[in-house]
């Protein structure tokens, strides 16, 4: 999905790393999972994202879908599963962003 080689740079001591390759995820309470990107270098940890069983569902049925459409050369199929994927990406957002506000107590800046 285009995310094979995204870096980020740390605020703390400016090392630049890869996304994918830094990543941590730590259990917060009840069925909700902290997202982290660690600096390899000073171990700064970054929220990424929050998840929970609702949203981690979501993010299965994604996937399912661009298995579906790597799978099909049907140009209408291919449409139908683009329109569910954005659907449910909008979903996605909205429950991520609701979900961080609960866990944080702020909305995202």
């Amino acid at each position: 999905m285009g995310m094979d080689n995204q870096t980020c740079v740390c605020d703390q001591c400016g090392t630049t790393f890869i996304i994918k390759s830094c990543s941590r995820i730590r259990k917060i309470g009840e069925g909700i999972k902290q997202h982290l990107l660690v600096c390899p270098r000073c171990k700064a940890e970054y929220t990424s994202y929050y998840t929970n069983a609702e949203i981690r569902k979501q993010q299965s049925r994604i996937s399912k879908l661009y298995n579906a459409i790597r799978m099909t050369r049907n140009k209408s199929l291919l449409d139908q599963h683009q329109k569910k994927i954005d659907s449910i990406r909008a979903d996605l957002e909205r429950d991520m962003n609701q979900l961080r506000i609960e866990v944080e107590g702020t909305p995202q800046g």
